[in-house]
């Protein structure tokens, strides 16, 4: 798994969903709702995966950006995703949904990466 430190990675809009540029050359999608919540000073984490290389992203929305934290194989991706303590919502667009937790702040998910780093 690798650590992503560059700054936020400009997104453009594709009718419902924003599209995020990879660090593998491929774009990945995500609700353009999650754009919306980080408008509101509201923080989300999420995963993704790209189908061009394989690798999955966990990727945070903040204020106006998204953000590319951790790169890693599916598997360790989703392990850290899913032991992430907040909250899980759900957006169902027909057949599709798609998961994200509400961060309390970008410093509590900031905080609780160093703590995995420890361990």
């Amino acid at each position: 798994m690798k650590v992503i430190t560059k700054g936020g990675t400009q997104s453009t809009f594709a009718k419902e969903l924003v599209a995020l540029p990879t660090p593998c050359n491929d774009v990945v999608y995500y609700p353009a709702k999650l754009a919306d919540l980080a408008t509101e000073e509201g923080y989300t984490v999420f995963q993704t995966l790209s189908q061009k290389s394989g690798l999955a992203y966990l990727v945070v929305t903040k204020p106006r950006t998204a953000k590319i934290v951790l790169a890693g194989s599916k598997e360790s991706i989703n392990e850290v995703y899913q032991a992430i303590p907040w909250s899980t919502y759900e957006i169902a667009d027909g057949d599709n949904k798609f998961d994200y937790k509400e961060l309390p702040s970008l410093q509590a998910l900031e905080d609780y990466f160093l703590h995995l780093k420890e361990q």
